[in-house]
């Protein structure tokens, strides 16, 4: 006896897998924060979208390039509802979906406690982030909180300018809440914005060899103190 699968079925199964095919390179690709749980992130062990967040399945997507702004910076204008909550001093064990990493570049790591109009930087990596790294592959950057920060409501946000390919700009936002010291505050370099509209910074490619790697524009960011 032979069995024969109903020709309406194996349509189905067809128009199935093309969609699934189209949605993982947009998942996959590139770099996306995975910990601590980015806004409107689909990973496991993330909260649902909450205030009228969307889930980003494009979460390891670049947010413009050097001549174009595609996304706001943290990709979502509305915080999370839940908040992991850190004290000053404390390190984030920050972690990191990798797709494609583009000879690594550039990446700051950013607090603001004004809903994202000031972004006062706590850790840059020159040339080396992400450097090395191959699709798939776990990696994570130690970030501390400074024990000078100020208590309240935060959000911790990641900037990458890679360094071959296209001049794109990534970012993910965080939404916590850090116990901190009464009256403190954090000083340090402003986040620089860099190849994220034609008005921007530009940070050219350079790969690996000497090539000008736009580092000199890090060196110009403006000190600036930022308070709860």
């Amino acid at each position: 006896m032979i069995c024969k699968t109903p020709t309406f079925t194996l349509a189905v199964l067809f128009v199935a897998s093309i969609f699934l095919v189209a949605l993982t390179p947009a998942a996959e690709a590139h770099v996306g924060l995975l910990r601590p749980c980015a806004r409107g992130s689909p990973r496991a062990g993330c909260p649902a979208p909450s205030n009228g967040q969307r889930v980003d399945y494009d979460l390891n997507s670049p947010i413009g390039t050097r001549g174009s702004r595609d996304s706001p910076i943290c990709k979502q204008s509305i915080p999370n509802a839940n908040r992991p909550v850190y004290k000053a001093g404390e390190t984030i064990n920050t972690q990191y979906s990798v797709g494609a990493s583009h000879g690594g570049g550039h990446c700051q790591w950013a607090l603001s406690y004004d809903n994202g109009k000031t972004w006062v930087v706590v850790k840059t990596m020159l040339r080396d982030c992400l450097k090395g790294i191959s699709g798939g592959a776990a990696y994570s950057v130690p970030v501390k909180i400074p024990s000078t920060a100020p208590s309240g409501k935060a959000i911790f946000m990641w900037l990458w300018n890679n360094a071959i390919g296209n001049r794109e700009l990534y970012s993910n936002c965080a939404d916590i809440e850090i116990k901190g010291v009464k009256g403190g505050s954090i000083t340090g370099p402003q986040a620089l914005i860099a190849n994220y509209g034609s008005d921007s910074a530009l940070i050219p490619e350079f790969g690996s060899g000497g090539r000008d790697d736009g580092s000199a524009a890090f060196n110009t960011r403006k000190t600036i103190t930022v308070r709860a």
